[in-house]
């Protein structure tokens, strides 16, 4: 069975959180998550849950086939430009 790539999930919520514009705690409080978890998860140094994923997803408009296995498809334009600058930038 595949694991889940946790640092490739932080790049996604990283992409997420930049296209919206807020700073990592205040994105973390649109979903509910402590601010300090949520670093940890967008560091892939800690699982992003379901129950958590569900949220983002909801909120942001994004799937959880996206924020877990990366598939782009439906994903907004401006999360797609967010998530190429993060990859870019990171190479």
């Amino acid at each position: 069975m595949p694991k889940i790539d946790l640092n490739r999930v932080g790049l996604r919520l990283s992409a997420v959180r930049a296209a919206s514009g807020l700073s990592s705690g205040d994105f973390a409080r649109t979903v509910d998550i402590d601010p300090s978890s949520y670093s940890k998860i967008e560091l892939g140094k800690k699982s992003l849950n379901a129950d958590m994923g569900f949220r983002v997803s909801e909120r942001w408009g994004v799937s959880m086939d996206f924020l877990y296995r990366g598939s782009l498809n439906g994903l907004p334009e401006n999360i797609l430009e967010a998530l190429r600058q993060i990859e870019n930038s990171r190479r």
